[in-house]
This record gives structure tokens, C-alpha cells and sequence, in this order.
């Protein structure tokens, strides 16, 4: 194992290092633009007049299965009066951290979800650029705006498999050209899974120029064994965010976490008001890190359930792009998705649109991978409407 860094990140600090001192003068203010997510399974049923659960929603990517059994254990026992009348404590959600990914506790952060820490790390490091790709996850943008940071938009294109063109990343951080680099891997929307070998050369040339590199691994449970949180610690200036509430399908509890050295960790926690995760939360979180067959049969049947999906999806004529998450990246061969998402309406349907994704447009749909059942009507539905629109 390599050796662990502790980054001095309090004191004087030089221009191109993190800068400690002005974290106090980040706005807060997210500013007034909602942002585009999907989920939205409360807003859609009110506006479509119906009870919550009849809404089938294929626009998050939450996991089929449900919550694993000791979660619901965890949340009925968490119901006892002294647990609700206690402040939350998050020392045995870290320990059991700790247990699972062999870190240190005081190398990790604890969050109300893995969209809080994007803020949270852009606060503590200030960056006066930094270099993220489009298409990409919205809060990424919208947290370099409330740090008034410039955001340099590298486009993944449809023509490169939407890989990144590591070489030309390596010369913008080697010309120093940004202060912060912002990586996804599974990467939404797109679903793609960068090669360890290429994140890692990235990750190092970063370090050797003093540029931070977040990592949102918020898929990666997918797709374990091309992780970089066992090397997280091991960097001064690399931080790897994970969530709980896709794979674990509890996006009503919202907990994540980050791993990054303990110098970085601490600026990062400092940017969080004391209990923002309830106990609840907490021991949902705990109880989920323990369910090994759970995330073992997850795997299985997303990867399983993930292909027949594409190629059904193919079989009728769309375009249907490789994904190592629980989603799929969609190209309509004819429409858009604003009049496919409107047609679906009628069977209660949400699918998430693209057009908000800055570089793809109303021609892609990202849709979640539920069960087959789903799955198979989903595709039959979608194939009565091209034929309708021919």
C-alpha cells in the first residue's frame, strides 16, 4: 500500500495550491435555476393526478431490488424513542466505513448525499477554473458557478464513444491551464467506464502539478473493480465521492461520503453545518455497507437484465451506447424526447430527457434499467410510438 499524505491545508498558502484562507468568502447561494434532475416522482404525480407509487419511473437510476432487508431492519429499530429524541452521531457509519474500504476515519467525510460534498469540495478549494465534462451531471456546473469558478467543458462526443481525450486533458493540466479537475466514472449520462490505467496517469500528472481531482464514483458499486477510493488517501490533492442512495435505493435518506487525505477531508468538513445527516440516514447507511449479497446479486441482475434491455431497445431500431452502470444512454431514431416523454404520459411513464445535457439534445434519452417486466413494456410502448410517427 502506498504511503498516506497529510496536506498541510491551513496556514499561508502559495496562489496554486488549495486556497485554504477564502473558503470563508464562498457563497452559499446555488443560485435561482432549479436544476435538471430526474426522480421526480412526487412533482410528476402531482401534475398527473395520481398516487406516487402508479408513477413508473425509468428517469432515476435507482436500484429494482428496492432496499436490502437489513436496511428496512435498521429503519424500523432506528424508530425507538431515545434514537429520535438523541443528535445523530456518525462514529459507527464511519467505523463500518473503515471496515469496508481499510481508510482512516479521520480520511473520510460524511454527507447528506454525494451532491452535497461537489459543493462542499468546491468551497474548500475555491478554484479559479475548473475543467469538467460536457455532457456531465448538472450540480457540477452548478457548484462551479456558486464558487464563481470558470468552467472549461472538454466535449465528449458520441463519434469517440463519449471516451475523453486523456492527452489533451494531460495538456491542460500540465500547461496548468485549471485548478480543479471534476471526473465521473461510471459517467452520467453516458453510462461509460474509464479505464483505471487512464484515470490513474491523470490522477498523478494532476498531483505532480498541485491541480485536485474529484472523483464521483457515484456508480461505481456497478462496476467495483475499477475503483480508485483505495488510493484516495494516498494523494494530496484527490478526492473520491460515493453514494449510497442509487445502489442501495434509499434516495428518501439522503447519505454519501468522500475519501481523500486527511488534510483535504478536514477543509472539506468544515464547509458542513454540525448533524446535516440525520440518524435515520446514518444507520441506513451502516446497515446497507454490510449487505455483500445483496450487492453481489445487484451486479448480477443489473448486468443481466442491462443487455437484454439494450438489445431490445436495438431490435427496434435505436441507438443504444455501451453502459456499466444501471442506465442507459438512447439516440431516438426519429422524434424527440420531449414528444416521446409526453406520449408516455398516458401510461404513466417518466423517462428522463437529454436536452439539459449541454452536447447530446432532444434526440437522447437516459433511461434507468428496471425489471424486465418494465423493461419489455417500456420497449413495446416506445415502438408503437415510431411507427405512429412514421
Amino acid at each position: 500500500m502506498e504511503k498516506r499524505v497529510t496536506p498541510n491545508l491551513s496556514g499561508s498558502c502559495p496562489a496554486r495550491e488549495v486556497k485554504c484562507m477564502a473558503v470563508k468568502k464562498a457563497s452559499n447561494n446555488r443560485g435561482s435555476r432549479q436544476a435538471a434532475h430526474g426522480g421526480r416522482v412526487y412533482e410528476t404525480a402531482r401534475r398527473w393526478g395520481i398516487a406516487p407509487e402508479e408513477v413508473i419511473d425509468f428517469s432515476a437510476n435507482i436500484n429494482p431490488l428496492g432496499p436490502p432487508p437489513g436496511v428496512l431492519a435498521a429503519l424500523e429499530n432506528c424508530l425507538a424513542p431515545v434514537n429520535l429524541r438523541t443528535y445523530p452521531d456518525s462514529h459507527a457509519f464511519i467505523s463500518a466505513l473503515v471496515d469496508k474500504h481499510g481508510v482512516a476515519p479521520d480520511e473520510i467525510i460524511v454527507s447528506p448525499g454525494s451532491a452535497a460534498l461537489i459543493f462542499a469540495v468546491l468551497r474548500a478549494v475555491l478554484p479559479a477554473t475548473a475543467l469538467v465534462m460536457e455532457p456531465g451531471f448538472d450540480e457540477y456546473f452548478r457548484a462551479c458557478a456558486v464558487v464563481e469558478a470558470e468552467a472549461l467543458r472538454p466535449r465528449l462526443t458520441e463519434k469517440n464513444g463519449f471516451e475523453p481525450d486523456f492527452a489533451a486533458l494531460a495538456h491542460i493540466i500540465e500547461a496548468r491551464q485549471c485548478d480543479l479537475l471534476i471526473l465521473n466514472s461510471p459517467h452520467n449520462p453516458t453510462g461509460r467506464l474509464y479505464a483505471r490505467e487512464d484515470l490513474l496517469a491523470l490522477i498523478d500528472l494532476a498531483e505532480a502539478n498541485d491541480i485536485v481531482v474529484l472523483l464521483d464514483e457515484a456508480f461505481i458499486d456497478y462496476a467495483p473493480q475499477a475503483s480508485l477510493l483505495p488510493v484516495a488517501a494516498t494523494k494530496s490533492r484527490f478526492v473520491v465521492l460515493r453514494s449510497l442512495t442509487k445502489f442501495y435505493a434509499i434516495p428518501g435518506l439522503r447519505v454519501g461520503y468522500a475519501v481523500c487525505a486527511a488534510g483535504m477531508a478536514a477543509a472539506i468538513r468544515a464547509q458542513f453545518d454540525a448533524w446535516t445527516v440525520s440518524t435515520i440516514a446514518l444507520e441506513a447507511g451502516r446497515a446497507a455497507l454490510a449487505e455483500e449479497e445483496y450487492e453481489r446479486e445487484t451486479r448480477r441482475i443489473n448486468a443481466q437484465t442491462r443487455e437484454e434491455f439494450a438489445a431490445a431497445l436495438r431490435e427496434i431500431g435505436l441507438s443504444v451506447f455501451p453502459s456499466d452502470a444501471n442506465f442507459l444512454l438512447v439516440r431516438l431514431s426519429r422524434g424527440s424526447g420531449a414528444e416521446l416523454a409526453q406520449w408516455l404520459e398516458s401510461s404513466r411513464i417518466l423517462i428522463r430527457r437529454c436536452d439539459s445535457f449541454s452536447g447530446l439534445g432532444d434526440a437522447y434519452i437516459r433511461i434507468a434499467v428496471r425489471s424486465s417486466e418494465d423493461n419489455l413494456r417500456l420497449v413495446s410502448l416506445v415502438e408503437t410510438w415510431l411507427r405512429r410517427s412514421e
